[in-house]
Parts: C-alpha cells; sequence; structure tokens
C-alpha cells in the first residue's frame, strides 16, 4: 500500500488537533473528535509505532505510539465529562430561576419615581 507513512502523519496530526481542540473547548463534538481520532491513531499507527515497551506476544505488544491514544481517550472522556457537568450545572441555574420577583410575575424590579 502506497503512502501509508502519509496516512499514519496525518492520523497522528489528527489526534493531536481534537485532542488539543477537546482540551480548549470541551464539549460533546470535540470529546467525539479526540475518541474517533484515537481508535483512528490505534489503526494507523503502523509505521511510525516506535519500541515495543511490553510484549503480548511476538508478533503483538504495547508501544510507545499506542500510549498517544490512551492519552486522547482520557482528553475524549475528560471533555465529554466536563460538557456534561456544565451542562447540569446551567439547567440547574436556569431553572431555579432569580429569587426576587416582582408581584405581576415580571423580573422587573419596582422603583420610586420622583420624590
Amino acid at each position: 500500500m502506497e503512502n501509508v507513512e502519509f496516512y499514519s502523519l496525518v492520523a497522528m496530526c489528527s489526534l493531536f488537533a481534537a485532542s488539543t481542540w477537546c482540551l480548549a473547548r470541551p464539549h460533546l463534538l470535540s470529546s467525539l473528535a479526540a475518541a474517533v481520532a484515537s481508535c483512528l491513531w490505534v489503526l494507523l499507527n503502523g509505521p511510525i509505532e516506535g519500541r515495543v515497551l511490553y510484549v503480548v506476544t511476538p508478533d503483538h505488544g504495547l508501544t510507545e505510539s499506542d500510549l498517544l491514544s490512551a492519552v486522547g481517550l482520557c482528553i475524549a472522556v475528560w471533555g465529554y465529562w466536563y460538557s456534561v457537568r456544565n451542562r447540569r450545572r446551567r439547567r440547574r441555574r436556569h431553572t431555579n430561576g432569580p429569587t426576587h420577583r416582582h408581584p405581576d410575575d415580571s423580573r422587573a424590579v419596582p422603583v420610586r419615581v420622583g420624590d
């Protein structure tokens, strides 16, 4: 297959970009992008894997580049958790509403005019 190293580099750059986006603006879409890029990196990292850190079988093992995928997934999980937590906070704050209300159920506060 031609250009395998190029595709590996594109997958690595997309993993870095999606992870950076998720850290800068954590929301559901950026978390999903980081998770997808992490999964693609595991599939496409073959030509630039690096050293084997842990041997599982003679043909398979944990390499240095697999750790990048784990970090990307951790960032995606953190971004998802952060966005869900903030959504709940905003919903709770919005439903409680203001504590001071006008008798006619408006948010206007009566003010005396003139004196």
